[in-house]
């Protein structure tokens, strides 16, 4: 059961009208409380659902309200239809509680409200015999209205009920006189038939009333699609027609036959020539819209034993029970996003759909056809974390009918992507994607390296390689793993001459490279560079570097060794001193008092140049 409803502010409106749940209708009470931009609507005592509180945003065009929602209360998940203008309100519920659907309507009395016309099952009849709010020559004006010889009364005969409203034809001075009834007043204003002073007319400026204090007119708020009512007419001859004519009016003076041009007509339905002979039947006439400019007031509906005034014979009887005022509200199609809403059918409520990757629906995307052109549309679009519920509803002009339909639009899922660890590189992705969507991996090998391999893989299937970064996200989580290699950068060794230089063909990023120089005879290394294609020449110190990330040029030049050779210090003596120097600068670094201590011209100082030190003391003058 839902808590007890919280007290509405005094500003709220009572509307009372017919509950029907389930199938099962009696009387009750909807209270409708504007709280700024939302609406509370609350219903008590609702038959196995206990007390009803709904509070939403309400929008209003064209002087409907409509508020639509869809929200879970305690009884269940409610998709909320209500509408409501100066003069009606209508409601329609849906609760959802596990897959029971509890359907809930709301709609008040037409005839109270302006859409219906009073006593129109003819049931209630005054004391004159006339029934009520329907007004026949008892109750005429005009000179010859006490002599009218037309009757109107009380019929047992009846469709539906218990009673109908029977009309018989007279004659007076040998001219036949309609039996004739009417929503407005009879004036019986000439002996002559077709005189338009014999009419009938109303004004709602009128403040006369009939002996029930029924005024001569029926107030009008609606905008009908048509009229119905069931009619059993005996002509004395089958070639006579009975006749009905409906028109709505802005209330000002109006009557028919018309004795002028009148231009505060907004529509007229007239049947004044298929009411034949016949038995109890159903009639259905279309109100034709003359002027939707015009805001109806009031309505005018006669009926008569013949379509002629004056025509006919006397004693001609026509039986009228069950006037309805049609309002229509059937939905003929739906669109989203300009297209036909796929298996659409007029008797299905509930469509259910899955969105494309990254599409969205708002409420100018829908729209719908339908068969009265005063029916209302409205549509509601209501986002959640994985649906759009779409809720487009069609109410007659009347508000008493409501045709609601639910379109759920599921987004598209939006799966997991994990990057695994990795080393000596990086990856990046996003955190997920929706299926079918492209996913771009961004990777960034560390330096001196690139991607061996990249694969993506859902779980318990084989690895699936990623082209190009980019891979289209299948309908499952995925896991991206990535491998990174060292790349072998190439050692190319430029041509020179009095020597050679020797290095490995390849090399890897940070690697020590050692190259070998080997001056000829006579020579000794000038410089020794390695070469980034765009970058200036690095001196090679000590024979090795280490590996930049990109290919290398080795360039080295000889020069003439002009130098006596084992001469370390350059004094002109090739001595044991010489020796000392060099072991002086290999074991400890100083380089004091060497001037030349490079003697195979290798562009190194190693234990080789004391050899050749050595070698020039014993009389070895070769390096």
């Amino acid at each position: 059961m839902l808590a007890a409803v919280t007290a509405l502010a005094a500003l709220a409106t009572d509307y009372n009208g017919t509950l029907t749940v389930n199938g099962t209708s009696s009387q009750a009470t909807v209270t409708v409380n504007n709280n700024g931009n939302d609406y509370t609507v609350a219903i008590n005592n609702v038959s196995g659902i206990g007390n009803i509180e709904i509070t939403a945003p309400g929008t209003t065009s064209n002087g409907l309200t409509s508020v639509v929602t869809n929200q879970d209360i305690e009884a269940g998940n409610a998709n909320l239809v209500l509408a409501f203008n100066q003069y009606a309100m209508t409601l329609n519920l849906d609760i959802n509680n596990g897959g029971t659907i509890t359907n809930v309507k709301f709609a008040q009395d037409g005839e109270l409200t302006g859409y219906q016309i009073k006593n129109s099952g003819f049931e209630n009849f005054k004391g004159n015999g006339e029934p009520l709010a329907w007004h026949g020559f008892k109750s005429a004006t005009g000179t010859w209205a006490t002599m009218a010889p037309g009757s109107l009364t009380s019929s047992d005969d009846c469709h539906g009920g218990s009673k109908s409203a029977v009309m018989t034809s007279g004659s007076l001075f040998g001219v036949v006189g309609n039996g004739t009834m009417t929503t407005g007043r009879l004036n019986a204003g000439s002996t002559t038939a077709n005189d338009p002073a014999n009419c009938s007319r109303m004004d709602i400026s009128d403040t006369n009333t009939d002996a029930n204090d029924d005024p001569y007119y029926t107030v009008m708020h609606g905008r009908p699609d048509g009229i119905t009512f069931w009619a059993k007419f005996v002509p004395k001859s089958t070639s006579y027609r009975a006749s009905m004519s409906a028109i709505i009016t802005d209330g000002t003076y109006y009557q028919d036959p018309e004795n002028t041009t009148y231009t505060n007509k907004l529509a007229t339905a007239k049947d004044i020539s298929n009411i034949a002979s016949c038995d109890w039947t159903e009639f259905s006439v279309p109100f034709n819209y003359i002027d939707n400019n015009i805001t109806g007031q009031a309505l005018l509906v006669t009926f008569s034993t013949n379509s002629t005034p004056g025509g006919g014979a006397k004693g001609d009887v026509l039986y009228i029970d069950d006037v309805a005022l049609v309002y229509n509200a059937a939905i003929t199609g739906i669109t989203v996003k300009g297209t036909a809403l796929e298996g659409f059918a007029q008797d299905v409520y509930e469509y259910n759909f899955e969105l494309a990757n990254g599409e969205t629906i708002t409420d100018s995307d829908i729209d719908a056809t339908f068969i009265s052109e005063h029916a209302y549309l409205v549509k509601k679009v209501i986002e959640t974390s994985d649906c759009y519920k779409v809720i487009v509803a069609v109410i007659s002009n009347d508000l008493n009918t409501v045709k609601t339909y639910t379109i759920n639009y599921t987004k598209a899922i939006s799966y997991t992507i994990t990057v695994a660890e990795t080393q000596n590189g990086t990856v990046e992705a996003p955190a997920t994607a929706q299926y079918g969507q492209e996913v771009t991996v961004t990777v960034n090998p560390a330096t001196g390296y690139e991607v061996e391999t990249l694969t993506y893989t859902v779980e318990g299937s084989e690895p699936v390689t990623i082209e190009n970064n980019m891979f289209l996200m299948p309908a499952a989580n995925v896991t991206i793993n990535a491998t990174f290699k060292a790349i072998d950068y190439t050692i190319t060794v430029a041509e020179t001459q009095n020597g050679t230089v020797e290095a490995p063909a390849t090399a890897q990023y940070g690697q020590e490279v050692t190259v070998t120089v080997n001056p000829a005879t006579g020579y000794e290394i000038e410089t020794l560079t390695y070469t980034v294609e765009g970058s200036e020449p690095v001196t090679i110190e000590n024979n090795t570097f280490l590996m930049p990330a990109a290919n290398v040029t080795i360039n080295a030049t000889f020069k003439a060794n002009t130098n006596t050779l084992g001469d370390v210090n350059g004094d002109g003596e090739v001595n044991t001193v010489d020796i000392t120097i060099l072991y002086n600068y290999i074991l400890n670094g100083n380089t004091e008092g060497m001037a030349y201590g490079d003697q195979d011209g290798d562009g190194s100082i190693t234990a080789v140049d004391i050899t050749v030190v050595y070698n020039v003391l014993l009389g070895v003058n070769a390096k």
